[in-house]
């Protein structure tokens, strides 16, 4: 199983790719499952990321997190901003 450390470098590939998550892989699983949700204040753009797959529902969330220009976001105001995301195990 792969370390938070290991999570976090996926999270940058994932930042980097925008909308391409397919092409990443799983650090844990190695599929190419993974999902990325980031849940921000619409002014800043910034709060929290989730990142799992959904092939083994593992993952991580990082808070404190700019989402990048043109990824999608969801506004921590809304409550159906975590709506559909797994209870995946966290590393942390």
């Amino acid at each position: 199983m792969a370390d938070r450390a290991a999570w976090l470098r996926v999270l940058g590939q994932v930042a980097d790719r925008q909308g391409e998550v397919g092409l990443v892989s799983c650090p844990d699983c190695g599929q190419g499952r993974l999902e990325v949700r980031y849940i921000v204040e619409p002014e800043t753009r910034v709060v929290y990321v989730l990142l799992w797959c959904g092939a083994c529902v593992h993952g991580i969330s990082v808070s404190r997190v700019r989402a990048p220009e043109g990824a999608p976001t969801r506004s921590i105001d809304d409550p159906a901003s975590v709506e559909g995301v797994p209870d995946f195990a966290r590393h942390e």
